[in-house]
């Protein structure tokens, strides 16, 4: 019996790249020999605090979500003690509706899954168990039932059958999705046409291309200067890739993305037990890049502390995981990429002089969109014929005479990153007809009305359009950030990243109903 099972499951669950179809054929094969009203992967994140949710199954089909979910400081109290326990065996773990961390997941449920009876449902029991390769976790697996009681030592044997092809295929399916991840972001900043050849590669781009073929086979550290949008992450990865490098890793790290309590662990890495929620040692971003090249995006947003230990990097290449005692060498190369003006920053005590020298050796600047509008009809027609690729759409049409006229006179404060997505959305629209263009730019008539900031004026200006741009979609979207027409889908943004920003600059929103807040508006009143 446990033979067979092994074989089936396992059949199952590794016979697909989509995770999602994978997980249902799971769910419908279990279903029939067990209490069975749900099955979901998801791994905890004990440093955040989060539960990333990867997918789900009920008996309609399979989503694949990956996202991730903030819990209740005593839901953590007993994911800590558990994930403690697993370390040193499989501890399937049997909760019934009552327990915090199900409360916790009925409430996730409830905001998130698509199923109605997920969302109808009261109470639940469930039993979880510890995913792990080689004594290491790589996530969990939990199967729920409406009711209670329905689990017991009996479906504890079955779920630690499963355990070695279920942590298989997670970990497959994890790697399957930073791949496709990464091409996708490489694709939202793309400014290709095909190979190594960039859209204005021999026009408006052609100091940049003549710079990069200077310095891509030096070991020289190099800062990327530019607006917002303007594909910075894209020229890194070029470089890279035309450099004696590359064939090692490529690593990116958002520096204005990681809160300042994290960045020493993403930086350098950590050993096990060096804070709270630290169960495996985990190798920081040097580390990884070590004879490859780091990408450290918007470095200018690094915290002061943090600049100092990426000084003594820099000029050694030691640095030390944050509890350890050793010390450890990268030679990763650095990429550093800033729209902010550090120079400004350096007078103002805010960012390191010293730092400073050392990574502008280099700089290349990357021009904005409006100073190279005669390559805007080579990247509309790229991005025609990659979108059309990428959303399996049955036509490729062109432009509506006086269109492309439109786009040359605009200012495209979104740069590169804003035409992609205006495209984008009008490709959507059109159903198989030419494209227009002039509504969706009256979206960011707000932006296009406004001064944009040159390089001697201060940050603060960006910010603010920034921050008037994205209430201006939300009051459009009625509010809702996520889902069809939400805000975040008319920003081309994910949604999580759109509430981070959100959070950044202040902008009130309402996690439990998925809709933004202006001031002074009463709850229920969208």
């Amino acid at each position: 019996m446990k033979e067979q099972l092994f074989r089936h499951v396992t059949r199952r669950i590794c016979g697909s790249l989509d995770f999602d179809e994978a997980l249902h054929e799971v769910f419908l094969y279990l279903q029939k020999i067990m209490p069975l009203d749900g099955i979901a992967v998801s791994i905890y994140e004990p440093v955040q605090r989060m539960a990333r949710v990867i997918g789900i199954s009920d008996e309609h089909c399979g989503y694949l979500l990956d996202e991730s979910f903030p819990l209740s400081a005593v839901a953590w109290e007993t994911i800590f003690k558990w994930l403690e326990e697993s370390r040193s065996g499989t501890i399937p773990w049997i909760r019934n509706h009552t327990h915090p961390l199900n409360q916790e997941t009925l409430r996730i449920a409830r905001m998130h899954t698509p199923s109605v009876k997920a969302r109808a449902m009261e109470e639940f029991c469930s039993i979880t168990c510890a995913l792990t390769l080689k004594r290491t976790i790589v996530g969990n697996l939990t199967f729920i039932a409406e009711g209670q009681h329905h689990y017991t030592t009996s479906h504890a044997d079955i779920i630690k059958e499963i355990n070695e092809p279920f942590a298989i295929a997670l970990s497959n399916a994890l790697r399957y999705m930073d791949l496709v991840r990464d091409h996708k972001a490489l694709q939202r900043d793309a400014i290709k046409i095909s190979g190594d050849t960039m859209i204005g590669a021999e026009g408006g781009l052609r100091g940049v291309t003549h710079l990069m073929d200077q310095v891509a086979r030096k070991e020289t550290p190099i800062l990327l200067l530019g607006e917002t949008g303007t594909g910075k992450e894209v020229v890194a990865a070029q470089i890279h890739n035309a450099s004696q490098r590359a064939k090692a890793p490529f690593i990116r790290l958002n520096c204005g993305a990681i809160p300042e309590s994290l960045m020493d662990s993403e930086l350098f890495g950590h050993e096990k037990g060096a804070f709270t929620g630290a169960l495996e040692t985990r190798a920081g971003r040097f580390e990884r890049a070590s004879g490859g090249t780091l990408f450290l995006d918007e470095i200018g947003e690094l915290p002061l502390a943090a600049q100092a230990k990426l000084l003594r990097v820099l000029q050694n290449g030691e640095f030390e995981r944050v509890g350890g005692g050793r010390s450890l060498h990268s030679n990763a190369r650095i990429i550093a990429a800033t729209h902010r003006n550090l120079p400004a920053m350096v007078k103002e005590g805010r960012f390191r002089e010293d730092l400073w020298y050392r990574l502008a050796v280099f700089p290349i600047r990357i021009p904005s969109l409006r100073e190279r509008k005669q390559d805007i009809p080579a990247m509309v027609h790229h991005f025609i014929r990659m979108k059309c690729e990428e959303m399996n759409l049955p036509f490729r049409p062109g432009t509506e005479p006086g269109e492309m006229k439109k786009l040359l006179s605009y200012t495209w404060p979104g740069n590169v990153r804003e035409l992609q997505n205006i495209v984008e959305r009008a490709l959507i629209l059109s159903e198989g007809r030419p494209l227009h263009f002039g509504n969706l730019m009256a979206d960011h008539h707000c932006l296009s009305a406004m001064p944009f900031p040159c390089e001697s004026e201060t940050n603060e200006n960006l910010d603010a359009a920034m921050e008037m741009h994205i209430r201006t979609v939300l009051k459009k979207s009625h509010g809702r950030v996520s889902g069809p027409d939400g805000a975040a889908e008319r920003l081309g943004l994910h949604p999580s990243t759109l509430r981070s920003r959100m959070k950044k600059m202040g902008i009130p929103y309402e996690r439990a109903n998925n809709i933004y807040r202006p001031e002074g508006h009463k709850a229920g009143k969208p």
